[in-house]
């Protein structure tokens, strides 16, 4: 096929923010890359200009922003519209469900650009549902039923779209979107990596060899489930002969809160924002476990991370989490998440041995599941045989779909294998070995 052109849009992506920063990171950096591809990345930002990076263009478009979250909302679609329609694309992912979809599709209005979404977070649940559930329970059941039907209306009508875990693909499929490919994010195995254990930050943590770090790695906000683990860290300190150390590296709303923590205890350490890459592998290698405890994460980017540099993983039997702790036995899943149950799991990690282990395992899986190559090399085929169906539309109707069909096709199987196997599993009572594999 020629060369053609892609366009990312995203009011998701923050240069402050976690996973979906990371994704368009990787994304840019791979399709720099390739000659036969000319990328456009549509970032929000506080002033116009347009950076070049190879074969890749990022195009800062004037956003507005969203109190002191660090995120900007794109709220001009005429600007949006003479952006995309100068760079005349030959497809556009979407990877933000709120106005970016409406805002896109009157940009494109008259062209025939096939359209395709990727879905970072789970906003019906996440975004909606869980929060409105605080006013009253019936209020979040309301609007998380009226945010699948926004979902249905935008995502549903685009000609496909790409889920990091077979977990949310069987979601979407539940919710009324058909047209779902199993797409997992991946990880720079070679900059996360054991081999990057760094003795000197370790002591300057307050950690000798024999030591276990517990860090939590990502944004502090809310849906990310971070208080518990703050709650545990002084349940332990309270009820218990171990004086624990835990690092943290995030920003956002509960940052304030992680700080008072450790002006208490000189064995919790506040990171902040770690903005380059290779100093969070450096982190995450030198710590022992990371806790990734949110039951709404669509991929959970950061535990992969985690895994890859050797730590062992606490986490949710939940969503992403839960499906990457099965597949790789590298840590223990809570099917309750409070401080007790934290505050348990955690004291198990802290037996000599225990979390090594865990953590070796999970490197192994991490090398031999995960890659960047492969998630956006299988990302290019999808672009491919999408636009390639888009052009056969345009001559001969009937033949709309038949090339994504056969990725479709593949996907299913192995979404339904993955859910027939998850059904064994929850037939057969859950004991404790089960949870904390040795």
């Amino acid at each position: 096929m020629a060369k053609f052109r892609i366009a990312d849009v995203n009011d998701f992506l923050s240069l402050t923010g976690g996973g979906v920063r990371r994704y368009h990171l990787e994304k840019l950096r791979f399709l720099s890359k390739r000659d036969d591809i000319e990328y456009h990345l549509l970032l929000p930002s506080d002033r116009p200009g347009v950076e070049v990076f190879g074969h890749a263009r990022v195009h800062h478009v004037p956003a507005l922003p969203l109190l002191s979250s660090g995120y900007r909302l794109m709220a001009n679609p005429l600007r949006m519209r003479q952006v995309l329609r100068a760079i005349r694309p030959d497809l556009v992912e979407v990877g933000s469900p709120y106005n970016t979809p409406d805002f896109v599709r009157f940009a494109l209005w008259g062209l025939d650009v096939p359209v395709v979404g990727f879905w970072h977070a789970n906003f019906p649940v996440t975004d909606v549902g869980r929060v409105l559930r605080k006013t009253a329970t019936w209020l979040g059941d309301v609007a998380e039923r009226l945010a699948w039907a926004w979902a249905r209306r935008t995502y549903g009508q685009m000609a496909a779209t790409l889920a990091a875990t077979h977990c949310m693909v069987d979601q979407l499929h539940d919710h009324g979107i058909g047209r779902v490919i199993h797409s997992p994010l991946g990880v720079d195995t070679q900059m996360f990596h054991p081999r990057h254990r760094d003795r000197a930050l370790r002591a300057s943590w307050g950690a000798g060899a024999d030591d276990v770090v517990m860090a939590y790695a990502g944004r502090l906000s809310e849906e990310k489930n971070y208080r518990p683990l703050l709650a545990a860290y002084e349940r332990l300190r309270a009820n218990s002969a171990h004086r624990p150390i835990l690092v943290v590296a995030g920003n956002g709303p509960g940052a304030e809160q992680v700080r008072q923590l450790a002006d208490r205890y000189a064995e919790v350490r506040f990171l902040g924002f770690v903005e380059q890459p290779r100093e969070m592998a450096r982190i995450l290698a030198s710590v022992d476990a990371v806790a990734s405890l949110s039951p709404y994460e669509t991929f959970g980017l950061a535990a992969v991370e985690a895994l890859a540099s050797g730590a062992a993983l606490l986490g949710s039997t939940q969503m992403s989490i839960g499906e990457l702790l099965a597949a790789t036995r590298s840590g223990i899943a809570l099917d309750v998440i409070d401080a007790d149950t934290v505050a348990t799991a955690w004291l198990d990690l802290l037996k000599p041995g225990r979390a090594a282990l865990l953590g070796a395992r999970g490197h192994q899986e991490a090398q031999a599941r995960y890659s960047w190559k492969a998630t956006f090399s299988r990302q290019v085929q999808v672009y491919q045989e999408v636009i390639a169906d888009a052009l056969e539309a345009r001559s001969a109707p009937r033949l709309v779909g038949s090339r994504i069909a056969g990725l479709l096709a593949t996907d299913n199987e192995a979404a339904l294998a993955a859910r027939a196997a998850r059904t064994e599993r929850e037939r057969k009572p859950r004991a404790a070995a089960n949870r904390r594999p040795s």
